[in-house]
């Protein structure tokens, strides 16, 4: 029992992403008219392994963030996601990440 309360931190620590610059910059909307005429670069899934964990407000937090990593990685400028919902409730956390303008 002690062991497993020892890990737990560690648990929760993997899940997290930690925003760097280029996440920074990533948009993520729920919009699609807002991303029409850019190119798309992929699909990205931003569930986290503790989202049956975490609450409603830190699970969308943390696929927001996830999402923005992602998008990143890609090189994306936008991520079209029903995340970005203020009043998103789940259980989708998946985007498209696309690049707009130049």
């Amino acid at each position: 029992m002690l062991r497993s309360l020892l890990f737990l931190p560690l648990l929760a620590l993997s899940a997290c992403v930690i925003p760097n610059s280029r996440s920074n910059t990533v948009v993520v909307t729920d919009t699609k008219s807002v991303v029409e005429n850019c190119k798309k670069l992929g699909e990205l899934e931003g569930a986290s392994p503790l989202g049956k964990v975490l609450l409603r407000d830190q699970a969308r937090d943390a696929a927001l963030a996830r999402l923005k990593a992602g998008g990143a990685e890609l090189g994306a400028t936008h991520v079209e996601s029903s995340v970005a919902d203020i009043k998103w409730k789940g259980p989708s956390t998946a985007g498209t990440a696309y690049k707009c303008g130049t």
